[in-house]
């Protein structure tokens, strides 16, 4: 099914504008964008900063219907590597990496955020509505914790906004549908780009800063660590800080 899209100066949110749009017509497969948001979201409580007409901010309707619910985590491994499918052939890709949950970094510094919606009935995923924020041409940002990052910052150059709105939109569709068949190689690449998979590094945990090695992600979704004793540690969301 080819993608639908409907572009507009301006919106409170484009997934909003989706939620909205679902008790009236058969949104699947639509692509909302808008050159500025004046309530963009980020995860949970969070705004997303975007100067109006630079940056890619939109929203994009899948039918997922195919996935358990249990296994909706692997449509936020789908998403960011489907990003990352496109910006592999202009950024350098070796310093492109998804921070969990489905953040897309440089190096260490945001360059896109993702945040998801989906219904579910009975035992299985329905309609699910992925907002996504790249920085493309803005080059200043307030100094947030995560640092935001464009791609024009990166290269030096300007990029044009639909065209590469049009790429994105197609390879998450195409990672989407790979999680009908594949849905292992989904998981093996997205671990393979997940950022200090692996590694030691501080994060902060109800307060306190505490060096943990990431060894990897469980079937919910959830963060995977252990200490310099072993002990084994499991976060969800909102449980753990990265310090960057």
């Amino acid at each position: 099914m080819s993608l639908t899209y409907h572009h507009f100066e301006q919106l409170d949110s484009t997934n909003a504008y989706l939620v909205r749009m679902q008790s009236e017509c058969d949104i699947r497969n639509w692509v909302v964008s808008a050159n500025e948001q004046t309530a963009g979201k980020g995860m949970g409580s969070n705004s997303w900063e975007s100067e109006a007409g630079k940056n890619l901010t939109f929203s994009l309707a899948v039918d997922m219907n195919y996935l358990p619910a249990e296994k909706q985590f692997l449509l936020s491994k789908a998403v960011p590597l489907g990003i990352i499918d496109v910006l592999d052939n202009i950024l350098p890709n070796d310093k492109l990496s998804i921070k969990w949950p489905n953040d897309i970094f440089y190096e260490s510094r945001k360059l896109a955020g993702i945040l998801i919606n989906s219904t579910i009935k009975a035992n299985m995923m329905d309609l699910s509505i992925i907002g996504i924020g790249l920085n493309v041409n803005q080059m200043q940002f307030q100094d947030w914790p995560t640092h935001p990052i464009s791609m024009k910052m990166i290269t030096g150059k300007d990029y044009e906004l639909q065209p590469l709105l049009e790429q994105i939109a197609e390879h998450i569709l195409v990672k989407a549908e790979q999680l009908k068949s594949h849905p292992t190689i989904i998981e093996q690449d997205y671990l393979k780009r997940l950022f200090r998979y692996r590694t030691w590094a501080k994060y902060e945990v109800a307060g306190k800063t505490i060096r943990l090695f990431l060894k990897g992600i469980d079937s919910f979704g959830r963060l995977q660590l252990f200490d310099k004793e072993n002990v084994p540690y499991c976060f969800d969301i909102k449980e753990i800080k990265f310090i960057l």
